[in-house]
């Protein structure tokens, strides 16, 4: 039996740190992966070097983007320096997919390459797949 008091609600929200023309382009963003993913758990905008959040948007109360952030920022600057190395200097990073027991969890940069995306999706809503291409699409 579930008790409405202690189920957790759902947040379908867009907030960030983004304003002004930018926040409206990036709002615009959300709502276009929201008409391709409707069950979309989470997507965030991040400007890589601040490690700013610009915008995000999630569908479940304890999914904290804040809280990834910092991580998937630190992971995308590791990546990049280790793309200066010699051997993969003609390489460059398109996407990080992250696979868990029952999310998809992907990371794009985006065009201008100061920015990346991440999305988080359940695996039993969303083939990886299907996802990757609808982030490839929209993001560039």
């Amino acid at each position: 039996m579930k008790i409405p008091f202690l189920t957790k609600p759902s947040i379908k929200k867009v907030t960030g740190e983004a304003f002004g023309t930018e926040r409206a382009q990036l709002t615009t963003l959300v709502n276009e992966f929201l008409q391709e993913l409707p069950e979309l758990l989470a997507f965030f905008v991040v400007d890589i070097k601040s490690g700013r959040m610009l915008v995000s948007y999630t569908s479940q109360a304890n999914f904290d983007p804040y809280k990834l952030t910092a991580y998937n920022t630190k992971a995308i600057k590791e990546l990049q320096k280790a793309l200066n190395t010699s051997w993969l200097s003609d390489q460059q990073m398109n996407d990080l997919a992250i696979v868990l027991e029952d999310q998809f969890h992907i990371i794009r940069l985006m065009a201008d390459k100061r920015r990346y995306c991440y999305l988080a999706v359940k695996s039993s809503d969303t083939n990886m797949a299907i996802a990757r291409e609808i982030m490839r699409t929209l993001v560039g």
